[in-house]
């Protein structure tokens, strides 16, 4: 999957529930024409390219996240999406601006593809240092693929869907 990277597996990703294959040396991957910019090693969130698996036991790709905490590669991501794929449903508009003129909370999108897959995009407004910040997290999951919860038949899109809207 990765060949010649430090990779991390997480036995649960925590909105999907699938295993989770990761690495945080996201400059050598790239969407469309948007480059991930590597994480400050004392950034308290760090940018990560990964696979979801469809099961512990099976090494099987059922989708695809990015986690991009930089404000330009976050816009750019999202252009990018949009041009190569047009407008999204909104599951979750910006937030408005506050009284104090602060930007802060979540957004969210989706983008059902012809290829069986759909795109999930959250984006986060906060302030770090005074500064505003926007991080990504991008899911490529395909429309099949389920969640591993026992005694459950969720779909994962479907769990975004709930999850971010």
């Amino acid at each position: 999957m990765f060949q010649n990277e430090n990779t991390i597996l997480e036995a649960r990703e925590i909105n999907t529930t699938l295993p989770f294959l990761y690495t945080n040396n996201v400059e050598v991957y790239k969407y469309g024409n948007v480059n991930f910019t590597k994480s400050d090693e004392n950034d308290i969130v760090l940018s990560r390219v990964g696979v979801l698996l469809e099961k512990p036991t099976n090494e099987k790709i059922v989708g695809i996240i990015v986690t991009a905490e930089n404000n330009e590669t976050s816009s750019s991501l999202f252009e990018e999406i949009k041009k190569r794929n047009g407008m999204p449903e909104v599951l979750l508009p910006v937030p408005q601006v506050d009284e104090n003129n602060q930007l802060l909370g979540y957004s969210a999108y989706l983008w059902r593809l012809k290829n069986n897959y759909s795109i999930i995009l959250s984006q986060s407004f906060e302030y770090t240092d005074g500064k505003r910040t926007i991080a990504s997290l991008m899911y490529i999951v395909s429309n099949k693929a389920k969640v591993t919860d026992p005694n459950q038949d969720e779909v994962i899109v479907d769990r975004l869907i709930r999850t971010y809207k």
